[in-house]
């Protein structure tokens, strides 16, 4: 096709763009409640786990109608018509000797030195994937939730626990962004402990491991 011919089909597809806009129905409007309004809303349910704070991986399970959520030292598995019944948790600490570890660098035995879960998946019918920060040791494990007509299940699997660099940031303070497509891992993270190299990493799956260049 040349340029006139280009030229010609460009307004024709705008066109039918608008006109796909005008005939779609519109969203409905967004409602915004403030987080006291919130709270004072009837029959609103809430989860804290004790001592433990930052839930920042969440997973949503239709099938088996739980809500994973992955938090400081540990992951969660809760009830998606109510939050508070058949609550499960699994406790993740970081080993005590990456915490020493963390803890000689100078870092707050209390506040970094801890494993903070930043990645959650769906990994098969059995297991989810979860990563974490492990005291500035990232790692992976894979946590059995069993099949979604049994009763939940949320137990680690100790025989596959690997090394989370590329898929879980060192620093709690820093974000992860990931998706799962088949068995392969695409994660934006920081790939240092400064958190100065910030790449999008491949891993897991069959094919080798693979970082966009710094």
């Amino acid at each position: 096709m040349g340029r006139a011919g280009a030229a010609a089909v460009i307004p024709g597809l705008a066109l039918l763009w608008a006109v796909g806009l005008g005939g779609a129905a519109p969203s409905p409007p967004r409602l915004r409640l403030s987080f006291q309004e919130l709270q004072a809303w009837h029959g609103l349910q809430t989860f804290s786990l004790e001592r433990t704070c930052c839930y920042e991986a969440l997973l949503v399970d239709e099938e088996r109608g739980r809500l994973f959520v992955g938090a400081e030292n540990h992951v969660a598995s809760l009830n998606l018509d109510n939050i508070s019944k058949r609550a499960k948790k699994l406790a993740w600490p970081a080993p005590v000797e990456w915490r020493e570890e963390c803890n000689w660098a100078g870092k707050d035995i209390g506040t970094e030195c801890m494993n903070f879960v930043k990645l959650l998946h769906a990994y098969n019918r059995t297991h989810l994937l979860a990563c974490g920060t492990g005291a500035f040791h990232p790692t992976c494990a894979f946590v059995e939730v069993g099949h979604r007509a049994e009763e939940p299940v949320l137990r680690l699997d100790p025989g596959r626990i690997e090394d989370g660099k590329g898929k879980s940031p060192y620093d709690p303070r820093h974000r992860a962004a990931s998706v799962l497509v088949g068995e392969e891992l695409y994660s934006g993270v920081a790939a240092d402990l400064m958190g100065r190299d910030f790449t999008i990493f491949r891993s897991l799956g069959q094919r080798p491991s693979l970082r966009t260049e710094p």
